[in-house]
């Protein structure tokens, strides 16, 4: 078959291949933009992982390095091909006094050379810093209590001993240091002067929520100097007594652009790794046998396995997707090849063989699949952060993509449009000649189809969704089973079953639509007479619109299969995004306890605590309420307790909670004996459940002084109350709780046994904002009032973390995605089919008009065949996927002793999004019956005037 007679084919009868090229561009376009979404977020967190890593090599000096060493050493590892740029960093902690000030404080020396990485995160650096000058790391404690020109003495000294006498000698260095400015660092020359070489971070890589990042606000003590004018001196000196008094290391850097490449992940390692084994070579030459170490590999290692996981993460969202491509390709290529029969039979009265003409139609899928793959890489270029931003998520970083992805892209699509085309051709290929050359009939009026396998694809499918329905963890049941049954075989079937149940979470809906639509569409007369009597006010129309419903049961079967999917599919994916995202809020609030908190460290100043509350809710704009808790430990024959003391008032005003927390006595009740009686305990329900202990039950807790028990302080504890979640009835998960057990006692029985315990307890302040106050502005002025020990987190900020990690948003984008492209996908599909179908009856709707149909009547006939099948499609998918969120909530709740459990919730942008989902798809079948309507009509008008 010559490809110029199958291009000929194409581009005359393009208006029947439009529609099976729309629907392969679309899945084509989904799966590009899947790709693109993946090599993006990819990108975005190895590029954040990356930018971790100060040092890309480094060798670090276990044994103390004299300067000439040192210097020997840095030049032997610059001249490595490959390496662009090292330098050698020195770090010691002495002691040191501030003006005015008679005993010492811990710092910690740093010298760093002229040519420093420092410098280029060093906002207003210097030129240079001079010799006995210093300067002091900005944030720090001492840049709260120093000014430019102070002096600062420094003292080391190292005691050692000598073979003839048995007392330990020192050696003291003592210089003075003028304070020369403050040194505004970022993130990566902070981590350099720190030694923190490999502080990489891995969450960068995490697809799930997690707990909250931490915003560290402590900042160590430095003071930094010139290496070779001040640092040099005193390494000399102490480089012969001490192996490990000061640290010395070299830090190299390489070009990272032509070394690590994210689309060739092994061969960057293997790069890299040939070029440490170079370093070590340079370094063994030198006669130094210290080895080379480097951040750069663990982390290319670890974005390679989440980007495989990532990718089939995103496969299976996509699935829904694919398949709907390939049903509606396979449903418009029936009716496209049936619109073809008067061409096939002319081409077989030709002398075409059936092979030929089978084969001919695989080269035009094939071209096809080929023009929608290459259209389909630009539009998911072009397309994915728009889709992206208009079902709700975030897409900031630019999108790429790689030749990988341009080739899976088109060989997806031509594999996809040959499966969807395969069949339907093989079928109009082999039509008797004299059929094949009626210009019009219906192939699947009189197709047989078995009824078994819908009824097995039923049966399966309404199990899962009972299953679901009722919250039932089969996973849970069989593991109980596992343990604690006695009958071997039927331990192994239900372990078995428990797999099917498995593989089912994922196709059981497929099933049912498909087993259901086939069964009570195709197979029964019921649908049609409920359409009858649903039409029965149209009158006549109603009667004819249901008797053509009946006549085409496969084509309707299709597309009410096809509708129910994608909505019960989008329903899914909304409702699991909203309840993830609820949930992740919540856990943030949960750990931090409220918008706002400062951790203060150990010993505990109930008076400074207090007075440093009231400061800030007095100076940071928008703070409505502060409470402060006192944590504490204690002991009793029941175990050990964690107990944190509050004011039931201000807590209730400030902190987060939610009343399925609290147990036996409601909250209130709870709350008010606490505050009545300072002998009282809102137990946590673990330590409760696990002794049998009850309401008004006594335990005698006992609170330590100091680890070595000397100072103890004992009291008689009524329960009124008890803290946190059933434990799961689960023989694996029941047996752990995955939150911290907490009880709460009043700040009342605090106060009385301070004495003993402020030293090993310590305290923290929760604060409450106002609606629409800015939270990461409040916790930056938070912290400028704090003093430099203290830590404080804010909401605002672990949320903005965690929509910053590019995995877990690149994941939560492609399910965006899936969404939006199923939904486009399905409304596409519905007006294909529509089309193509109202194009097969085109005679026929010409003969009503001839009759006297106006166009009206026309449309409001189409329309009632085409909305009874859409409106019942849209609830069945709408009822399928409440009931699949609402049992993998369940499912999640069961198993998860967790203080913060998942919800079924569907928030005003949700609903927002389904009903729009619902407009597409309704969309999709009034506007091509409006069009083809007006278009017979106004063709039969032209051949009455021209008559």
């Amino acid at each position: 078959m010559p490809i110029s007679y199958v291009i000929k084919r194409l581009v005359r009868s393009w208006q029947l291949y439009i529609a099976l090229l729309l629907g392969v561009l679309l899945a084509s376009t989904f799966f590009a933009g899947v790709n693109v979404g993946a090599d993006t977020a990819a990108k975005q967190a190895l590029d954040q992982a990356l930018a971790k890593v100060p040092v890309d090599f480094y060798i670090n000096g276990y044994q103390t390095l004299s300067s000439r060493n040192a210097t020997t050493l840095l030049g032997n590892v610059s001249a490595t091909e490959g390496v662009i740029q090292a330098e050698v960093i020195s770090k010691v902690y002495a002691n040191i006094r501030l003006p005015n000030e008679d005993y010492y404080h811990t710092a910690r020396l740093v010298g760093i050379q002229p040519n420093s990485q420092v410098y280029q995160g060093w906002a207003e650096h210097p030129s240079s810093i001079a010799e006995n000058e210093t300067y002091v790391l900005a944030n720090s404690g001492l840049a709260k209590t120093l000014k430019q020109g102070d002096t600062i003495q420094v003292n080391m000294t190292m005691p050692f001993y000598q073979p003839d006498s048995p007392e330990p000698k020192a050696v003291s260095y003592t210089l003075n240091l003028t304070v020369a400015g403050f040194a505004e660092l970022d993130d990566r020359a902070s981590a350099l002067v720190q030694g923190q070489y490999f502080a990489y971070d891995f969450s960068f890589f995490m697809m799930g929520p997690g707990n909250p990042a931490v915003i560290p606000s402590y900042i160590e003590d430095l003071l930094i100097v010139d290496w070779e004018k001040t640092m040099v001196r005193f390494v000399d000196l102490f480089h012969e007594i001490s192996q490990f008094f000061f640290e010395t290391d070299i830090l190299m850097y390489v070009d990272r652009g032509a070394v690590i490449s994210i689309w060739d992940i092994p061969g960057s390692l293997n790069r890299l790794e040939t070029l440490r084994r170079k370093i070590e070579q340079q370094v063994s030459r030198g006669g130094f046998g210290l080895p080379v170490a480097g951040g750069l590999q663990g982390v290319l290692t670890f974005s390679q396995m989440m980007l495989t996981m990532m990718r089939l993460a995103f496969i299976a969202v996509s699935l829904p997707v694919f398949f709907v491509a390939w049903y509606m390709g396979t449903t418009v290529s029936d009716v496209s090849f049936n619109l073809r029969r008067r061409e096939i039979g002319l081409l077989l009265t030709k002398g075409f063989s059936r092979s030929q003409l089978f084969r001919m139609f695989l080269v035009e899928a094939l071209l096809i699949g080929i023009i929608a793959g290459a259209i389909g890489i630009l539009l998911g270029i072009a397309l994915t952060p728009v889709f992206v931003r208009a079902v709700g998520g975030e897409f900031a970083a630019t999108p790429i993509i790689g030749v990988d992805t341009m080739i899976m892209t088109v060989f997806f699509s031509v594999v996809l449009i040959v499966l969807a085309v395969f069949r339907p051709a093989r079928r109009a290929s082999n039509l008797p000649t004299v059929d094949a050359l009626r210009e019009y009939m219906l192939i699947e009026e009189v197709k047989p189809y078995k009824k078994r396998w819908p009824w097995i694809a039923f049966i399966l499918g309404t199990y899962k969704l009972i299953i679901l329905a009722l919250g039932i963890n089969l996973f849970n049941e069989v593991s109980r089973l596992a343990m604690y049954g006695t009958n071997f075989l039927l331990t192994i079937l239900a372990i078995l079953w428990a797999i099917i149940d498995a593989i089912l979470t994922y196709i059981g809906p497929v099933l049912f639509f498909w087993g259901f639509t086939k069964i009570f569409i195709r197979g029964s007369l019921k649908f049609q007479e409920i359409t009858a009597k649903a039409a029965k006010f149209l009158g006549d129309l109603g009667v004819l619109a249901t008797r053509n419903v009946q006549r085409n049961p496969a084509r309707a079967a299709s597309v009410a299969f096809l509708i129910a999917l994608i909505i019960g599919y989008g329903i899914q994916i909304t409702g699991t995004l909203a309840s993830d995202q609820d949930y992740n809020t919540r856990v943030i609030y949960a750990t931090i306890g409220s918008d706002m908190k400062v951790d203060l460290q150990p010993p505990v100043n109930i008076s400074a605590t207090t007075d440093l509350a009231e400061t800030i809710r007095d100076s940071v704009p928008g703070v409505a309420s502060t409470t402060t808790e006192y944590s504490l430990y204690g002991s009793s024959s029941f175990g050990s307790l964690q107990l944190t003391a509050i004011n039931t008032t201000d807590w209730r005003n400030t902190a987060y909670y939610e009343e399925g927390w609290f147990s036996g006595n409601d909250i209130t009740t709870a709350f008010e004996k606490l505050a009545s009686d300072n002998r009282t305990i809102i137990l946590d329900r673990d330590t409760a459940e696990r002794n049998d202990l009850h309401l008004g039950d006594r335990i005698k807790v006992t609170f330590y002084g100091d680890r070595f028990g000397m100072d103890t302080a004992s009291r008689d504890l009524t329960i009124v109350g008890f803290f946190g979640v059933k434990r799961p009835d689960s023989p694996i998960f029941g047996q752990i709780s995955i939150y911290n057990p907490l009880s709460y006692t009043s700040h009342e029985l605090f106060h009385e046994t301070r004495l003993i315990v402020s030293n090993t307890s310590s305290s923290r302040i929760l604060m409450k904002l106002t609606s629409g106050t800015n939270g990461t502005a409040a916790a930056e002025q938070t912290r400028t009032l704090v003093p430099a020990t203290a830590t404080v987190y804010s909401v605002s900020e672990q949320i903005q973390l965690q929509q910053s990690n590019p995995m877990y948003t690149g994941t939560l984008n492609v399910q965006r995605l899936g969404v939006a492209f199923a939904i486009v996908a399905a409304s596409v599909g519905t007006a294909l089919v529509s089309l193509v179908s109202l194009k097969e009856r085109q005679r026929e709707a010409s003969m009503m008009g001839v009759r006297g149909l106006s166009f009206k009547q026309l449309t409001i006939m189409l329309l009632t065949e085409n909305l009874a099948v859409v409106t019942f499609a849209v609830l069945l998918g709408t009822i399928a996927g409440i009931v699949i969120v609402y049992g993998n909530v369940a499912s999640s709740t069961a198993t998860t002793a967790a203080l913060v459990s998942k919800r079924l919730v569907f928030p005003i942008d949700a609903l927002l999004t389904i009903f729009a989902y619902f407009g597409l798809v309704f969309a999709s079948s009034i506007i091509p019956v409006i069009i083809m309507s007006r278009r017979y009509v106004s063709r039969l008008d032209r051949v009455v005037r021209q008559a």
